[in-house]
């Protein structure tokens, strides 16, 4: 089948729909001319009498699965006889709504604040439907959930900013920070740790940055002020070479190494700090040891903190120093009287 062929199957199918008292194959043909228009097809024409008397044929016939049921009557023009029929129909069966059932499970466990007000609104009227008439039954999946996501309600206008490509002024405050208004180009939201943030271009610092979502207080679309391409900044892969949001000004990933008892290593090689881990040392080895190539943050600083004496960061000097500083303070906290 050709693509004009297709297009003409669908847009005759939509048309038949849209009027169901009947059209002539003059509208028929203005119709697939339309949907030509749209498709931006090279160099188009308007159907033939015997294009579109053959399309309704091979319709019939049921070249595309199920027989349409078109009739011509004189005065009136072809038209469905069944109401409501579509080509596009695709009936579930038991195995598909079961499979259904199974993605609403997985999906509704992310309508805690984590997606757009409109997704997790759709997500909840489609489980309902479902499970209408059904035997009630538990849920099945539980992801983790954190006792609250502020911010949530500035998913939905961040990602039609992303989609439609429109820069918006945002009310922006750090912790312990004055508030502030920044104007930016958002290209990507992104989840870490239970967090969300939207990564994009500030037009005042003429960078790219990452913002918390639940530090934002107010988002505004800009209708002067244009978007800002930063391809060239490849803002897509700017994450790529840290562990969570923060990427320190003009660094370069360097390599980290790290040892490990052998019971961490065994979690390391089954959960990666990062994409660029490679284990270095032999499988055998007391003191398993890995390498990374990054660039040093806070983030990373408290995932090695998280694993205790079961991590030791070889290299960089730099990073290892400041661990030990990080160590040493927390440990004149507890050596320390407590203070009540």
């Amino acid at each position: 089948m050709t693509i004009t062929a297709s297009i003409r199957y669908k847009a005759i199918d939509r048309a038949l729909r849209r009027n169901p008292e009947g059209l002539s194959w003059e509208e028929l043909a203005s119709e697939c001319y339309e949907a030509f228009l749209k498709k931006e097809l090279p160099n188009p024409k308007r159907p033939s009498r015997g294009a579109i008397l053959g399309d309704i044929r091979n319709l019939r016939e049921g070249l595309l699965g199920e027989p349409a049921p078109i009739v011509y009557q004189k005065g009136r023009g072809y038209r469905y006889t069944e109401r409501g029929f579509s080509l596009n129909k695709s009936p579930l069966g038991e195995e598909d709504l079961k499979t259904l059932q199974n993605l609403v499970d997985w999906a509704e466990q992310l309508t805690y604040g984590q997606l757009p007000a409109g997704f997790a609104g759709a997500i909840h009227r489609l489980a309902t439907h479902l499970r209408t008439g059904a035997r009630a039954q538990q849920p099945s999946i539980q992801l983790d959930r954190p006792g609250g996501l502020d911010g949530h309600e500035n998913m939905q206008p961040l990602h039609q900013a992303i989609l439609s490509r429109k820069a918006v002024q945002i009310d922006y405050q750090e912790y312990l920070g004055e508030p502030q208004e920044n104007i930016i180009s958002p290209y990507l939201l992104k989840e870490y740790n239970r967090r969300w943030f939207v990564l994009a271009y500030d037009h005042e610092a003429h960078r790219l940055w990452s913002f918390p979502l639940d530090r934002i207080a107010r988002v505004t679309e800009l209708t002067l002020t244009p978007f800002y391409d930063a391809a060239h900044l490849k803002p897509l892969h700017w994450l790529d070479p840290i562990v969570g949001v923060i990427r320190p000004i003009n660094q370069q990933p360097i390599k980290i190494k790290l040892r490990t008892t052998p019971l961490q290593a065994c979690y390391l090689r089954t959960k990666p700090l990062h994409r660029t881990q490679t284990e270095v040392s032999s499988p055998n080895a007391l003191r398993p040891e890995f390498t990374l190539m990054l660039i040093p943050n806070p983030e990373l600083e408290m995932q090695l903190l998280s694993f205790g004496d079961a991590v030791e960061v070889i290299e960089p000097i730099s990073l290892r120093e400041r661990m030990i500083t990080r160590i040493k303070k927390a440990m004149a906290i507890y050596t320390g009287p407590a203070s009540m």
